[in-house]
């Protein structure tokens, strides 16, 4: 199909949704991308100040600060998170584990 029957395709769809739609399809497609990040998110626990746990993003370096009541009982400082379910679980995954014997590994060299 070329792109200019695509383009009246597509043109063609908008009307047919109209604002309200339009809107509540880019409403989903934002929450979606929003999930989807989240889920690729691995946050290490910096510390703990009273009830919250500043946390960083070991992708971005952002620290953010999380409620503890939102997180594992098992949580301190150095626990890595990773959003699954729709919640923070500790991540005590064998990926962890090689990662730190390998940093010390190479602090010996």
């Amino acid at each position: 199909m070329e792109r200019n029957q695509l383009g009246e395709k597509e043109s063609k769809l908008n009307l047919g949704l109209g604002a309200i739609g339009q809107n509540w399809i880019q409403n989903f497609l934002g929450q979606i991308a929003e999930r989807l990040e989240k889920m690729e998110e691995v946050l290490v626990v910096d510390r703990i100040e009273g009830d919250i746990a500043v946390c960083e993003n070991r992708k971005t370096k952002k620290m953010q600060n999380i409620q503890l009541s939102d997180l594992p009982e098992s949580v301190q400082e150095g626990s890595i998170l990773k959003w699954n379910n729709n919640k923070y679980e500790l991540n005590t995954s064998k990926e962890i584990e090689k990662r730190i014997e390998q940093k010390m590994k190479d602090v010996w060299k």
